[in-house]
């Protein structure tokens, strides 16, 4: 059997591996190929192409990358008319996979999209059809998803989301802390900037000035960077100058799980740390024409009342979201140091943290859509 992988980004990357996995427990013998990055290749993918450097948030941001990203789109359906894969999998990046799963269509390709569109999130109605009308198969990850996919007449599926499987720290606190800081007891901030070259560029400035910021009120706080890759680190190391966090590569469950608070770029990450029952800061930053386009014509302010994804599911503000001209150190550090100051704040996000994880399903998920995936 061929399965062809598409995942453009470092987090698709990261999820399709973790499928990989498992889809390897039900058939050895399957050949894994297509686009993808570091973690797919260390698994024994045969990875063709590589665009997750290229990985932006926003239109503005995107469209230096539009030319080497379309070169890639085409290589990788001439890739597929060579090998006529059995399946063709997509893991997240839209942009690129609907384009291949269109193609896919026309060339006869079974399609099953993982990590699909968030139409029924950001999207429209008609975004939501056209998935569901192109789509042979879309492994839903929330509940809702699921039931916006459902009422469009797609082939759906809903398992739970796979951050139940992968978010587990190898260390407990303790041990985390000491291996990373030498310390046990001194208060830890997780500074996570993202893992796109944009997001380090633009975020990490902002974050380091928090961070001392922060140090000045609570000298024996230490800060600590997760890093995805060594790729990161190293643009990570331009940016840390008298501000000396410690980045790590490797660990980020280990760092969110020894954290006393997680200041991160709006994303995933902020609800891998509320599974780990770590308080958390969204900090979200865009172009000023990105955010126009979002705002204004786009109208995604008026379609969600929040940004980040734990509030989202949980229909309320509980963890604090500061968006554009709210993300500049001084407001961070504020929010910070409310947070690690209050007792009461950090068991209040707990608690929600808790109701949070009750809605996304029970663990073992990602062997559930391995095993839907191959009947």
């Amino acid at each position: 059997m061929k399965i062809m992988l598409s995942a453009g980004e470092v987090s698709g990357d990261i999820h399709a591996t973790y499928l990989v996995k498992e889809l390897k427990k039900l058939d050895p013998n399957i050949y894994f190929f297509g686009l993808g990055s570091e973690q797919l290749l260390a698994e024994g993918v045969d990875v063709k192409y590589d665009i997750s450097k290229l990985g932006t948030v926003g239109i503005a941001e995107a469209l230096p990358n539009l030319i080497p990203i379309y070169l890639t789109y085409r290589k990788m359906i001439d890739l597929m008319k060579k090998e006529k894969p059995d399946l063709l999998l997509l893991v997240d990046s839209q942009g690129i996979n609907m384009p291949l799963a269109k193609a896919a269509k026309k060339l006869g390709i079974k399609t099953v999209y993982y990590i699909a569109p968030q139409e029924w999130l950001w999207g429209t109605a008609k975004g939501i059809k056209k998935v569901a009308k192109t789509i042979d198969h879309i492994i839903a990850i929330f509940a809702k998803e699921n039931d916006a996919y459902k009422a469009a007449e797609a082939n759906v599926s809903y398992f739970g989301h796979p951050l139940l499987d992968i978010v587990k720290p190898t260390l407990d606190k303790a041990s985390a802390r000491k291996q990373f800081t030498g310390k046990t007891n001194a208060p830890v901030i997780a500074l996570c900037p993202g893992s796109r070259s944009q997001e380090i560029t633009g975020l990490l400035p902002i974050l380091l000035k928090a961070g001392e910021l922060i140090k000045k009120e609570i000298p024996e706080a230490e800060f600590l960077i997760p890093g995805a890759s060594t790729g990161m680190i190293k643009k990570i190391f331009n940016y840390i100058s008298e501000f000396r966090p410690k980045a790590v590569v490797g660990h980020t469950y280990d760092i969110l799980g020894a954290a006393d608070l997680a200041i991160c770029a709006s994303g995933t990450i902020n609800l891998e740390a509320s599974i780990l029952g770590t308080p958390n800061i969204m900090v979200y930053k865009l172009s000023p024409l990105t955010y126009f386009i979002g705002k204004h014509i786009l109208k995604i302010g008026e379609k969600l009342p929040f940004y980040s994804m734990p509030n989202i599911l949980l229909e309320h503000k509980a963890i604090p979201e500061l968006v554009m001209g709210e993300a500049n150190p001084e407001t961070i550090a504020a929010e910070a140091l409310a947070i690690l100051k209050t007792p009461s704040q950090q068991e209040k996000m707990k608690t929600a943290f808790n109701k949070l994880r009750s809605k996304l399903g029970e663990p073992g998920v990602i062997s559930r859509v391995a095993r839907s995936i191959i009947s």
